[in-house]
């Protein structure tokens, strides 16, 4: 197994690095949890890996990620704290005696240690290091990364390049020993002293660490740069992010029930949820949160984090707010009782033409079945006889989802997929119940964000040739990961398995060069043309297999090719349009636009058809343009004339959105799915179906 994997290009934005403190104390009880927590998760990944692990290269991995949470940082430690923990540690290597800011691209000088070899070649505060000898930072994510091009032998010398002043520079440090201070090597395979255990390590960094950071904290950046070394999806959860990233899956969370815009330090209720208790105790759409709690919370740069963490909470909790309503002038009181409130996977639902119904789901949680039943349902009654499904942009979520989906549309005993992995035995996912899409035809609309359920589902249809997938590669995910909690209450999400569409594709990429570069792929498709030419796809000739039913010629290992290409569609867009966007300036506007005249719309346009007809966003796109101007946004005129129906249509969708709910949006914007106009217009004509029929 190979470790040659970075951080995330996101976290490494947040790390800095200078001179360290000594850290407070740990609770005995984290202390306890702590050191259960590292080896039973050592252990599960020993068992349930995907691929055989080296056990000790893992734990070196995760000793040299326990680096990349100090900041700030040097390499340099007090000598006196080195040795109350390592009494007889000797090195024989030395750096160049700067405290220093990891930039991306160079290390910012921070600090000069005294008697350094860098403070005598004349390396100052300020200075901006690109390189040293022959090692730039272009590449590196992390300072795990970075810190061992500084370490050299004692009186080494080594060149080095910055920039002072706009102006480069050249200078040439001796790696002098420096009187007081001392450097420990933790977790690096190649520079010999190496401490490589993390019972070993943990002491030295719990002293070294700044005093507000925690044992259970440190081992969290341990763990997290261990998994990364594993494969691009491999993940730790903390505790803060457990509860964000679990509630869409499970399809609910508790809470007050309102979604909410925050406008100029404001948080304004764009929609209180039908049914939930915000809505039951009378708030409205347009009411603005002044106090939550007694705490005021208007005009002090509140952001969404800050907002959620007051109005969620558990079941039965009450929570007291002071909103401001339109047209009156005192405040009004309520006091509402956290509920369970539903998340929809489902966003929107309609009769896209006469006998084509419209289903898109933006991921695969516990309730998206049940959803798209009530919605097939609904558009049976409406005329639907085929199905389009768009899965344009759904990361994934639940296996099992997936498979009920699958179910819905594929009839008889069929394997929808089935998964297998080292430590796991080949297992078939197979259909079981009568669907209700079973008879008609389907399309799955595609792009390059589609992934892991998504190409589960996709991957089905195609093999089956039970319908034709229109758009663009998928993403690439066949990948299974399975959560583990510890003792901490966190959670691992370990990867265990690799997953086959029924034709017995794989179609997970490969991942040698690194999870950054994994993840940089999808975007290089702009750069091969991929996105717009559909013979700039690339296949894999040696991994070819053959569908089921029609033995047509299908592709594993990058992803689901699309049946029907679409290109991305970049025509009627511009600069301009897309600083509106960038900058909140529709989603801004339209909420005071509606806010301002919901009661005329409301008696203007009673339903959503009589808007969709009769609505027309050029009245009022100047007003956009002039809120626009406020914000910063300067009005260019050229840029506006390209991309007029774009900016009109995106204008229209918002002020539906908030005027009626979240789903009539889509209904809008999609004349500029270009996607979904083409597979109407498959449906319509008839012709691509034959290939599979």
């Amino acid at each position: 197994m190979k470790f040659t994997f970075k951080y995330t290009i996101s976290l490494i934005l947040l790390l800095t690095f200078g001179q360290l403190t000594f850290g407070q104390e740990t609770s005995a009880q984290e202390k306890l949890q702590t050191t259960l927590k590292v080896p039973q998760l050592l252990a599960n990944i020993d068992l349930m890996y995907v691929e055989d692990v080296d056990k000790k290269e893992l734990e070196r991995n995760l000793v040299s990620g326990l680096y990349n949470g100090i900041r700030p940082f040097s390499i340099y430690q007090d000598s006196k704290i080195v040795q109350s923990v390592y009494p007889d540690y000797e090195t024989n290597y030395e750096s160049l005696g700067i405290v220093f800011k990891f930039r991306g691209d160079s290390l910012k000088v921070q600090e000069v240690i005294k008697g350094s070899g860098a403070e005598k070649a004349g390396i100052q505060k300020g200075d901006l290091i690109y390189q040293v000898g022959d090692h730039d930072f272009v590449t590196d994510y992390y300072y795990n990364e970075v810190y061992p091009k500084l370490i050299g032998s004692a009186n080494s010398q080594v060149s080095v390049k910055y920039v002072r002043d706009g102006e480069p520079m050249t200078t040439t440090v001796t790696r002098t020993p420096i009187a007081g201070k001392s450097i420990v090597i933790c977790g690096n395979n190649e520079l010999k002293g190496s401490i490589n255990t993390y019972n070993e390590a943990l002491p030295y960094f719990d002293l070294i660490y700044a005093d507000s950071v925690t044992n259970g904290f440190i081992t969290e950046y341990g763990i997290r740069y261990m998994l990364e070394q594993l494969d691009p999806h491999s993940s730790y959860i903390s505790l803060e992010d457990l509860h964000d990233m679990e509630a869409p899956l499970k399809g609910s969370f508790t809470g007050v029930g309102v979604r909410f815009q925050i406008d100029k330090d404001t948080i304004v209720v764009a929609e209180p949820i039908p049914g939930g208790p915000s809505e039951k105790v009378g708030i409205m759409a347009g009411d603005k949160f002044i106090y939550i709690d007694d705490e005021l919370v208007a005009g002090i740069g509140i952001k969404n984090s800050g907002v959620r963490s007051r109005l969620l909470g558990e079941k039965g909790t009450e929570v007291k707010v002071k909103m401001k309503r339109k047209g009156v002038n005192e405040l009004l009181s309520f006091t509402i009782k956290r509920d369970k409130i539903p998340i929809y996977s489902m966003d929107a639902s309609y009769m896209a033409a006469p006998g084509i119904g419209y289903v898109k789901l933006n991921n695969f949680s516990a309730t998206s079945v049940q959803e798209i039943r009530g919605a097939i349902n609904d558009l049976k009654r409406d005329g639907m006889k085929d199905l389009i499904l768009d899965l344009q942009g759904n990361g994934g979520g639940y296996l099992m989802t997936a498979v009920n989906l699958a179910d819905e549309m594929l009839d008889g005993t069929k394997t929808v997929v089935y998964t297998e992995g080292r430590a796991y035995p080949k297992k078939l996912y197979n259909t079981r119940y009568k669907g209700l899409m079973e008879e008609g035809r389907i399309i799955v609309l595609v792009d390059q964000n589609s992934a892991s359920a998504s190409e589960i589902v996709s991957g089905a249809i195609q093999d089956w040739d039970r319908g034709l997938i229109v758009g663009r590669r998928t993403f690439s995910k066949g990948l299974v990961q399975k959560p583990v909690s510890l003792p901490d209450g966190t959670t691992v999400r370990i990867t265990t398995s690799r997953y086959y569409t029924p034709s017995g594709r794989c179609i997970q990429k490969p991942y040698d060069d690194g999870s950054i570069e994994y993840r940089k792929e999808k975007y290089g498709r702009y750069e091969t043309g991929e996105l717009f030419h559909e013979d700039s796809i690339k296949v894999n000739d040696n991994d070819v297999h053959y569908t089921m039913v029609k033995n047509r010629k299908v592709y594993g290992g990058e992803g689901i090719i699309p049946d029907v290409f679409v290109p991305l569609d970049t025509t009627g867009t511009s600069d301009y349009f897309s600083q509106l966007l960038r900058n909140g300036i529709f989603s801004g506007f339209t909420l005071n636009y509606v806010n301002d005249n919901r009661e005329k719309l409301q008696d203007k346009y009673p339903t959503f058809d009589k808007y969709k007809e009769g609505f027309k966003a050029d009245k009022i796109v100047k007003e956009l343009i002039k809120y626009g101007e406020k914000e910063g946004v300067e009005f260019d005129e050229e840029n506006y004339n390209k991309a007029e129906k774009a900016i009109l249509t995106r204008l229209k969708a918002n002020i539906a959105q908030n005027l009626y709910d979240r789903s009539k949006f889509y209904e809008i914007i999609n004349d500029l799915n270009s996607e979904l106009q083409v597979a109407i217009d498959i449906l319509q004509d008839g012709d691509e179906f034959s290939e599979i029929k």
